[in-house]
């Protein structure tokens, strides 16, 4: 019953759509929380298993912790215009940010202020209840 729970829930749940674009600010390279899965990083020994499983979370330190022990992150290639040195080389997870994890938006999740990206679901409230 479980997995068949599981699998409605993906299948059927709605789904987050990006929406806007990059004001070009740098406040995404900075307080940045990075998942394994559905799950915030909070220790070190996990974003070491993110740095093995992709070589570009090496450019990420941590920069601090949320209340409830998620770590943050900055990157190291940012420069003093707030432009990636290394835009072009860029890893997948600033390439796909912001990146709707449903989770993540589930628990409140938002994108930095100020940010020119915003989410939508891609169904209306309604048509689940038909």
């Amino acid at each position: 019953f479980k997995y068949i729970k599981f699998f409605f829930q993906k299948t059927q749940s709605a789904k987050y759509i990006r929406k806007g674009k990059c004001n070009k600010c740098g406040a995404c390279c900075r307080n940045i929380v990075f998942y394994a899965g559905d799950d915030a990083i909070k220790t070190e020994k996990q974003f070491e298993s993110l740095k093995q499983w992709d070589k570009h979370y090496g450019n990420f330190r941590i920069s601090g912790r949320e209340t409830d022990g998620t770590l943050l992150f900055t990157c190291n290639a940012l420069n003093e215009n707030n432009k990636c040195k290394l835009y072009f080389l860029r890893g997948l997870a600033c390439r796909m940010y912001p990146n709707p994890n449903a989770k993540f938006l589930a628990d409140g999740g938002q994108v930095q202020e100020g940010c020119g990206y915003y989410f939508e679901p891609d169904k209306k409230f309604s048509s689940f209840l038909k």
